[in-house]
């Protein structure tokens, strides 16, 4: 359900907003249909929710299509050493100097010099998001020191998990995989990005169906397994809050298009 001001969305709006471009309007109705309620304090406040999550679903057919960036485990990783400096935990600490928001679009034009597994590239995907809403000059900004490696360390850039039914476009799922191969403990589940058409984008495995993502992880099991790769009921997404908040301070003194997103799980 979605509140805005206290008082539920009309039909009208409900049109408005669905069509503000692609996937909009099954954004828009996968927040209806909720059993939650979100409340907003003005039409702005959502659309700042449905434009993130628009630019997710972007960032991630980004990624796919055209980076050409390779799955590692954090051992393995690889980065343009240009812009990062390479740590021995796997992780890309943003070179003193670079540009925050440079250094993020040169892992999707230049992925052939990058290797690393699915929860950085969740990372990844949510900050290449944000720039396309907030623009290069604000998250360059709002986001001088960057570490990419797991969920961790994204203080300015805080999730949350909750349990859902279905998900909603742009949420992360995770497909858990209870008996995996102790040789390959790599897939021993997978981040995904919820896609349109009923399909989950997960680095390293790519843009499939739910049944498809499991039939790929069942081929990591031990030998004997009987347990079954599954989704997991849970879905990992921004806080929408607190990245308006966080970047709304400062942005006051220019025109915005975008708001808060300011809602409640009831």
């Amino acid at each position: 359900m979605i509140l805005i001001q206290n008082r539920p969305i009309s039909s009208v709006e409900q049109q408005v907003l669905g069509n503000l471009g692609p996937f909009t309007k099954e954004i828009v109705y996968g927040l209806i249909s909720d059993l939650r309620t979100y409340r907003y304090p003005n039409q702005e406040a959502l659309i700042f929710e449905i434009k993130l999550r628009q630019a997710i679903i972007n960032a991630a057919a980004s990624l796919l299509s055209e980076s050409r960036a390779s799955f590692a485990t954090f051992y393995e990783s690889a980065c343009n050493p240009r812009y990062w400096t390479l740590n021995e935990e796997g992780g890309f600490e943003l070179r003193v100097g670079s540009s925050p928001s440079v250094a993020i679009i040169d892992i999707f034009t230049n992925g052939d010099q990058y290797a690393f597994e699915c929860a950085t590239a969740m990372m990844i995907i949510l900050y290449k998001a944000l720039i396309e809403v907030i623009g290069s000059r604000h998250f360059d900004q709002f986001y001088r020191q960057l570490y990419l490696w797991d969920w961790h360390h994204h203080a300015n850039y805080p999730l949350v998990l909750i349990d859902v039914s279905q998900g909603i476009l742009g949420d992360i799922r995770y497909f858990k995989n209870p008996e995996v191969n102790p040789r390959t403990p790599q897939w021993q589940g997978e981040n995904a990005i919820q896609m349109p058409d009923q399909k989950f984008f997960g680095h390293g495995i790519g843009n499939l169906n739910a049944n498809a993502m499991i039939d790929e992880l069942n081929k990591y099991r031990r030998i004997g397994a009987t347990a079954s790769a599954y989704l997991m009921t849970s879905a990992t997404r921004p806080d929408f809050n607190f990245l308006f908040n966080y970047t709304s301070n400062e942005m006051s003194r220019v025109p915005i298009q975008l708001g808060s997103t300011q809602y409640e799980y009831d």
